[in-house]
């Protein structure tokens, strides 16, 4: 028999309050102190990153792990749960006690998926949003070798030959940006989902595919290696960290605008007081000098603020993502 959900969280409830520290009560009681330590975690705490090791997504989590578990006290432990863009991860982390020792980085693909998939999590419903990260636009690569200088030449070479371009999979920003550029440049190239960007960009560098959209710290190793060409990015303007590169709207697509967001989440059911110390200690060391130079150099922008920010911006998304979805005629797989 199954158990009703309303069960299953009271009682998860019950677990998390018997594995908080006993501050918790005190706080709560009469006649205590204002400002008394919010409790956290008690034990190391996973982080669940949507990516394989070396990409954006798994470098700006381990950069975000080490410094919560200095602050928290705790070590963070990454643990790395690539593939079907994201939707592996994140049902692993709706699956975890709501106790604080479990947590996920997330990005876009987390509600892109909820519309192109059938997943199994409901976005809203089954996460705790914590804080968001950061925003970053995509960089547009072809290997070195190819002829394509442009994205008008891409767009012209793709209508007079067959093309694929590759991605982190399903759903994510590299899935979705290349069929906007389908749409709105008329041309038909075949996605080639991956388990992360990385070994999509090394299939381009290789020629294996001919395109992808893609984090910029993904490709700047090969890029600087001589392997791929980055010809545009996806940003409104171009990046203060790749200037000599056009945007996509300046290469001839007017309104093709896209940026990446990365944030922290949690099970849902996730205590409050546990969820803004969380949120705190993440505001925090975005202000460092340190964190924020590093998020701009791998190209993004620091973002932080209050988890009902990042709230509205996954029922924003996941709004923008089901009218995409009707322009560009995709359907859940």
């Amino acid at each position: 028999m199954r158990v009703p959900d309303a069960i299953v969280a009271a009682l998860a409830a019950v677990a998390v309050s018997a594995l908080l520290p006993v501050a918790a009560a005190s706080a709560a009681a009469p006649g205590s102190t204002a400002g008394a330590a919010v409790p956290g975690p008690v034990r190391p705490v996973r982080l669940l990153i949507p990516a394989p090791p070396g990409g954006s997504t798994d470098t700006l989590g381990r950069i975000v792990g080490q410094k919560l578990g200095d602050a928290l006290g705790q070590p963070f432990i990454i643990d790395n749960r690539s593939g079907a863009g994201g939707t592996v991860a994140a049902e692993t982390l709706m699956r975890a006690l709501p106790d604080g020792h479990t947590l996920g980085v997330a990005y876009t693909a987390l509600t892109v998926n909820a519309v192109l998939q059938k997943v199994a999590y409901d976005t809203l419903r089954d996460f705790a949003p914590i804080a968001l990260l950061s925003t970053s636009p995509l960089v547009l690569v072809v290997g070195s070798n190819s002829p394509v200088k442009s994205v008008q030449d891409l767009i012209a070479a793709a209508r007079v030959q067959p093309m694929s371009y590759g991605s982190a999979g399903v759903g994510s920003g590299g899935h979705v940006t290349g069929e906007m550029l389908n749409l709105m440049a008329g041309i038909m190239a075949v996605h080639v989902p991956y388990k992360g960007a990385g070994p999509a960009a090394v299939d381009v560098a290789s020629g294996q595919i001919q395109f992808q959209f893609g984090a910029q710290l993904t490709a700047q190793a090969l890029v600087k290696a001589g392997r791929l060409r980055m010809i545009a990015v996806t940003s409104a303007k171009r990046v203060s960290t790749l200037p000599e590169v056009p945007t996509m709207a300046e290469s001839g697509l007017p309104g093709f605008e896209f940026n990446n967001w990365f944030g922290l989440i949690g099970p849902a059911a996730l205590p409050v007081p546990l969820i803004a110390r969380i949120n705190a200690e993440v505001d925090r060391l975005l202000a460092s000098a340190e964190v924020r130079e590093r998020i701009v150099f791998d190209g993004g922008e620091p973002a932080g603020g209050p988890p009902s920010v990042f709230r509205a911006l996954l029922a924003a998304d996941l709004a923008k993502w089901t009218r995409v979805a009707k322009a560009i005629r995709m359907q859940p797989e």
